[in-house]
């Protein structure tokens, strides 16, 4: 079993700021802007967020409601209206795919999501980022591979239409992860400190994980093979994390305890 640490939502070069932590404590992971005139970002209204208007705050106009929006990974139901058998899914393609490709990442397999976050007020009508409050890198939500499609090789299900992915011949190696039942994926709405990756009062990408994170003698998480990257501390492990690839792996078989601490965040 393979654990896949994705990063997806709005970042320095695509939207250009941080995914909200809003004052009630939800998370909203931002979709980057796409390419598929169909779907623009007024067709959003995940948990009856104004997703549109958070948008155009927070980018100060740069990106609009009629801006085309690439919804992926898809992994809530309320995000727009839906065909009937709906799951969610995740889509990849070109070298982040044969990197998956290459590790072998398939059936079973745990993505687990992250972006870049920072907390966020409502003042006079509009949404703006806190001062003096940290950028953070945060897990936003998870999906358990159930099934794994290929276009242009395999049909296209109805349900699947508007995924950005599901385009024969969009990109070389294009695949799409679907989720094992509607329960095999989910997001994590509330922020809490166990979902943040980021080591307090450090920039974003040094992290603190579990010290099961360790490479010791064992192939270490994709990305970061260098010792160097990789410091023991008494309470965990620091991890300055690369800026290079979305999706980092780690085969799950020889890290139990790196299973156990994924799993104790979704059954939380």
């Amino acid at each position: 079993m393979k654990l896949v640490l994705s990063r997806k939502g709005f970042d320095s070069s695509a939207g250009g700021c941080a995914s909200p932590i809003l004052p009630d404590g939800q998370m909203l992971s931002l979709p980057i802007p796409g390419r598929d005139r169909r779907t623009p970002y007024s067709v959003l209204n995940t948990r009856t967020l104004d997703v549109c208007h958070l948008v155009s705050d927070l980018t100060r106009g740069r990106v609009r409601a009629d801006a085309s929006v690439h919804l992926d990974p898809d992994l809530e139901s309320s995000a727009r209206s839906r065909e009937s058998g709906w799951l969610p899914a995740f889509g990849r393609d070109s070298h982040a795919q044969g990197h998956l490709d290459r590790t072998g990442v398939g059936i079973d397999d745990l993505f687990l999501f992250f972006g870049w976050f920072r907390e966020v007020e409502f003042d006079r009508g509009r949404y703006r980022y806190r001062e003096h409050v940290p950028d953070l890198h945060v897990l936003f939500g998870w999906l358990r591979v159930g099934q794994i499609m290929r276009f242009g090789p395999d049909p296209v299900p109805a349900w699947l239409q508007g995924h950005p992915h599901a385009v024969r011949d969009l990109f070389p190696l294009n695949t799409v992860y679907i989720a094992k039942g509607a329960d095999g994926a989910g997001v994590f709405p509330t922020f809490s400190p166990r979902l943040v990756l980021t080591e307090a009062g450090k920039p974003r990408s040094v992290w603190r994980l579990p010290s099961d994170f360790l490479p010791r003698s064992r192939p270490a998480l994709t990305f970061h093979e260098s010792p160097s990257r990789w410091k023991e501390e008494a309470d965990g492990c620091q991890l300055r994390s690369t800026g290079l690839g979305e999706e980092f792996v780690l085969n799950l078989e020889q890290y139990p305890g790196v299973l156990k601490w994924a799993e104790g965040l979704i059954s939380h």
